[in-house]
């Protein structure tokens, strides 16, 4: 593994004189990447770094174009897959020890009891009752030391829970941005848009710094910010989208899609955000992220309804049978979109429109006993995201 991070760098351009200075959020990444716990992992952790690899790649390349802000953001969502890296391997880390320690408990118990049989079978022996003593003290200091590493472990594991609903409060701000983005509130709601990234900013600061309340706070922010931008935008954006006939290009778009040979199509609503989903089967063979023949065919369809509707925020998810472990399921169905996501930048997709997901055997479309219902379940959706009209 480190040297595919050696790898990846050497495929980066030198900076031209004009390139400005290095971003400390690409230090940052750069030397998280060479952490030497991330050079020996799992499964598990797998695609967490290979996403990562990608961001640092894409952060580079905007940085040597001067375009600071995405760069910034791909290294620090970069060291946000590593962390979470880390997090995973720690806390598989933490839950063998806890293991080992419950074993040593369960001996040392084991212990006292044969040591109470002995006192009940020799109680006249003042020697016996002295050794029983003994023996008793030790056991209360080992539990003691246990006692002391199981609170330990549980403030880890607190801070881990901490750790985790700050980065959910991260996505969960980063999507209700993306949803004022569906009604143009950088345009029309500009003053709270603008403060809404600012404060997502300052909460991906905070995150990086090790800080989960104050981060988890920052995102809650951002989250009612950009609410508020959607509410204050709705109104001048359904206006302008009236003029512009906006209803009627989605009515097109929704036409369009169901026009797709080889897909199924249907329409979500989650709150102000509609969810355009096309379901993608027999992308791939069993078992294998590389794309077929017959689905870079399909892509190519995809690919000129994307290109048609060109404004439109994207959203990929891989899904799978459950024949499997779960994480391995998770990191083939993540393999998966992300070769589609691939697939879809080569074909001339703006890479920024397109966000990628791995649910693994989650939401089945079917029932998994059949063949039939595991062949429904192995899709790709692509999600065409936008305002949902009243």
């Amino acid at each position: 593994m480190r040297a595919r991070s050696w790898t990846l760098l050497a495929l980066v351009p030198l900076a031209a004189c004009t390139t400005p200075p290095r971003l400390k959020e690409i230090v940052a990444l750069e030397k998280l990447r060479s952490d030497p716990a991330l050079s020996d992992t799992d499964r598990k952790a797998f695609d967490l770094l290979a996403a990562a690899d990608q961001l640092l790649i894409s952060s580079l390349s905007e940085w040597e174009h001067r375009n600071l802000y995405e760069a910034r953001r791909d290294a620090l969502m970069g060291q946000i897959k590593l962390k979470t890296a880390l997090a995973i391997l720690q806390a598989e880390a933490a839950a063998r020890h806890v293991a080992q320690l419950e074993s040593e408990l369960a001996i040392a118990q084991d212990e006292q009891s044969r040591l109470d049989e002995q006192l009940a079978s020799a109680r006249e022996e003042v020697d016996l009752l002295q050794r029983w003593g003994s023996v008793k003290a030790s056991i209360a200091k080992e539990r003691e030391a246990i006692s002391g590493e199981r609170k330990k472990l549980t403030d880890q594991l607190a801070d881990a829970r901490r750790r985790a609903d700050a980065l959910d409060g991260l996505r969960q701000a980063e999507l209700a941005l993306k949803t004022a983005d569906t009604v143009e509130a950088g345009r029309f709601a500009k003053a709270k848009y603008d403060a809404a990234v600012g404060m997502l900013q300052a909460a991906h600061t905070e995150f990086d710094a090790g800080h989960w309340a104050e981060a988890l706070a920052r995102t809650k922010m951002a989250e009612s910010e950009a609410r508020a931008s959607l509410n204050e935008a709705r109104p001048a954006y359904e206006k302008a989208a009236h003029s512009m006939s906006a209803e009627a290009r989605d009515r097109a778009l929704e036409r369009d899609a169901t026009a797709v040979a080889g897909t199924a199509v249907r329409l979500t609503r989650d709150g102000d955000l509609q969810r355009l989903v096309l379901v993608l089967h027999g992308l791939f063979t069993d078992g294998k992220t590389t794309l077929s023949a017959s689905g870079g065919k399909a892509l190519d369809a995809v690919k000129d309804l994307l290109a048609k509707y060109p404004t439109y925020p994207l959203q990929l998810v891989g899904y799978t049978d459950d024949q499997g472990k779960p994480e391995d399921l998770v990191a083939l169905s993540l393999a998966r979109a992300n070769a589609v996501y691939w697939a879809l930048v080569s074909r001339g997709i703006d890479p920024k429109r397109i966000g990628i997901d791995g649910k693994g055997a989650a939401n089945p479309l079917a029932d998994n006993a059949t063949p039939s219902g595991r062949a429904a379940n192995t899709r790709i959706e692509l999600s065409i995201l936008y305002h949902a009209s009243e």
